[in-house]
């Protein structure tokens, strides 16, 4: 996984951060929101691939989740 940065919304559209464009190289992306998480895909998203991006997020998330928790409470 590579942090790109904050993405922020501005004057009605989302302003990516600067390393997203070097990146993105101009390529097209589907947003797709999983558990209130925003993920940001290559298009064409078929629904295969979509189905392994909710697979992919939602095990990460439980990974994780422990993580999280103690850092919350």
């Amino acid at each position: 996984m590579k942090y790109l940065g904050i993405a922020r919304a501005e004057k009605g559209r989302i302003v990516m951060p600067d390393g997203f464009d070097e990146h993105a190289g101009g390529q097209t992306y589907e947003a797709v929101e999983i558990g209130g998480t925003v993920i940001l895909a290559p298009a064409p998203l078929n629904r295969e691939r979509l189905a392994q991006v909710d697979r992919l997020a939602r095990r990460s998330i439980e990974d994780h989740r422990g993580a999280l928790d103690g850092l919350a409470g």
